[in-house]
Formats: structure tokens, sequence, C-alpha cells
């Protein structure tokens, strides 16, 4: 008999533990295998009866009363910075699993959270899959765009140091997109940014394209909303076929004209979310380094892998880091990365780099808040740092 824990206190958690502990089983004790006790689901801030935080788990697991824990895929967005949290709690990484994505199981009732009759049990077979080696990330992010329409003060991507337009080469791009899916297969939200990306004409293939290759992934466009009302008839299109929405920036400027550009995405059947009103912005750039090991670990941005030119690293920092160069005459870490084309970095190399910061990293702090304001003229440095 093998202890396990279950991330989360969602519908996905319970349905995970119900299969790993009945079906799954099953088929364990069919192959001769030790059967799976889920003893505890692992969910911070609600603590009740077969509910434990994360700390709780770290010291059953430290006690060997509980011997790994698995990750269901619906947790798109917590899934990175849990990784790190378990690392940190001493976790050894080849014992947290993924779950595999129960809507994806062919027979499985997702309202009465059980198997319907004439399932084919043999789809349980990889239902959980060792983290490292299984080809599924929770995140991905690219860059269309450079430069953007709004140029906030304090940008963490530099946009406004960006002086011409700097689109993102399509053929490229769809050459480094391809590489990354002989390794990872899977993603679950894809987000595509900026800069602006509507400043893009060609945002329609890069949607088609990402939709090709992760047919199971949550495409997102990223924008800061006020060039929304003016899209093509193209892109619509684009976005209501390949299932793509919008994520909207709310910046003070678009205030005047949100109630409208909600409208349109109704009319055009468009799905969207949109971000609280953000006023204030935070300076994150420091020249000397922070000489604070834990900051990726503290770091929001450090879960959000972005692939870029041949590469992929935990954040964009390292790839808008050369604007701040250029712009200001310095030598912050730049082009860091995995390079997706060297043979060395298999799947299981990949996600473990991922996992651990960069020497940009030495150079991010938490700065205080700024109010949020326009770039209309020149900048100098102590605007960034």
């Amino acid at each position: 008999m093998i202890n396990i824990a279950v991330y989360g206190d969602m519908k996905y958690s319970h349905q995970m533990k119900m299969l790993l502990q009945n079906e799954y089983s099953d088929l364990l004790r069919q192959g001769n295998g030790e059967e799976i006790v889920v003893s505890y689901l692992v969910a911070d801030g609600h603590q009740e009866d077969g509910i434990i935080s994360l700390s709780e788990f770290a010291s059953k697991y430290a006690s060997k009363e509980l011997a790994a824990i698995v990750i269901p895929k619906e947790y798109y967005m917590q899934y990175n910075s849990l990784i790190q949290k378990l690392i940190k709690h001493g976790i050894n990484l080849n014992d947290i699993y993924n779950g595999k994505r129960l809507t994806s199981i062919i027979g499985f009732n997702m309202d009465k959270s059980s198997m319907v009759e004439g399932y084919d049990q043999g789809q349980l077979g990889d239902l959980i899959t060792p983290m490292l080696s299984d080809s599924y990330l929770s995140y991905l992010e690219f860059h269309v765009a450079d430069h953007c329409n709004m140029n906030c003060k304090y940008c963490t991507h530099y946009s406004p140091l960006v002086k011409e337009p700097v689109f993102t080469d399509f053929d490229k791009w769809k050459k480094d997109m391809a590489t990354l899916k002989s390794k990872i297969d899977d993603i679950g939200i894809i987000r595509i940014l900026g800069g602006e990306p509507l400043l893009n004409p060609d945002l329609p293939a890069f949607i088609e394209y990402t939709r090709k290759l992760y047919p199971a992934s949550v495409i997102t466009v990223v924008s800061n909303g006020i060039l929304v009302r003016q899209i093509s008839q193209e892109l619509i299109d684009t976005m209501n076929r390949n299932i793509a929405f919008f994520h909207i920036s709310y910046y003070p400027p678009l205030e005047p004209t949100i109630e409208e550009v909600k409208k349109f995405l109704i009319e055009k059947n468009i799905a969207f979310t949109m971000s609280p009103k953000m006023d204030k912005f935070m300076k994150t750039t420091t020249l000397k380094p922070n000489g604070n090991e834990d900051f990726f670990y503290s770091c929001f941005e450090a879960t959000c892998n972005c692939i870029f030119e041949g590469k992929i690293a935990a954040c964009y920092a390292p790839y808008t880091t050369k604007f701040f160069n250029k712009e200001f005459d310095q030598s912050l870490p730049e082009d860091e990365g995995i390079d997706l084309y060297d043979s060395e970095n298999t799947t299981e190399n990949i996600k473990l780099k991922l996992l651990y910061p960069m020497k940009r990293c030495d150079f991010c702090i938490n700065g205080g808040e700024q109010d949020w304001e326009r770039v209309t003229g020149p900048t100098t440095l102590s605007d960034w740092v």
C-alpha cells in the first residue's frame, strides 16, 4: 500500500482521488502492483478533515507517512509556483507526479465525478506520470511585438525603450515552436504577449499555428485593450475558430472606453477576462546583485516560461533586457535560456532547468510602488532602476 496526497480541494482533486483509489488501484492490483491510498488533499487556507496544508504535507513526507504528491493538470496558474514551493519544502522532484487531464479520459463524467458505463480502463494506464519526465508545461508565453502603443513607465518588458516596431519573425518562431513540441507535447496555458500583440498584423497566423500544435491548450491574447475595437474580421474569425480569448490589462487610459470594449467583445462572441484597474507599477530592476538566493522562488514572473529565438527561459527578462542595456549602456545578463536545439536538452532537462534561477534573477527586486504614468519623452536610468 502506497500512501500519497493529491493537491487541491477543487472538483479535479476529488475526481483524481476517486480514480486513483478505485479504478487505478484496480489496474495496479491486476499487474501485481501495490494499491494507492490517497490519504489527504493538500490545500492551504481551509483545513478540515482529510485536507492538510503544504507544510503539513512536507512534515508527513519527511516522516515517510506520505510517499508522493499528485498535481492535477487543471491547476494551470498555480502549477509552477507550487513546484517551487515543494522544492523549498524539501520534496524530491521524483516524488512529484502530474495527473492526466480528466477531460481527456473517454467515458469520464465530469459532473458526477465517476466513470460511466462502457469506458476503456486502459485509458487510465498513464493517469499519473512523474513530473520531470512528463512532456507537459503548465504555462508558456511568447511575444509577437516588443513595442507598445501604451508605453507605461516602469514597464518590466521595457517596451517604451523599443524605439521602432519590432515584430517576432513568424517563420523562425514557427520552427522554434515545432522544436518545442517535439520535447513538450502538452501545455496548459499559452499567452501571446507584447509589447502590444494587436500591433502585429500577423497575429492570426500565430494563433492558428499555436492551436494546431497544442489542441488542448488555453490560448490567450494579452492586450491593453486600446486597439480591440479596431481588430480585423480575420482576427475575430481566427479567435472564434481556434477558441482563443482576450485578457485585457486594464490601465487608466482604457477607463473612458472600457464599457465599449466589453460590449464589442460580447457582440463578436469573443471570450475575455479583465484585470482589475492597474494604476500602480513597481520598479523591479537593480544594477547591483540583490544577494537574495530565494528571490526567484517568491517571484511570480519566475513561473512564466517564455520562448524566444530558439530558447526557453523561466521568464521573459533575458530576452527584453537588451533594450534596457542598449538604452542606458548597461550590461545586465541577457540572452540566457535553454537552447531548444541542443540535443542534450531533453524534456527532463528542460523542465529541471526551468525550476532554478538564472543570472538575470540577481538583478530583479521588489521595488516600491509608483503611480502609473505614460512615457512621453526621453527617460533616464532612474526611471527604471
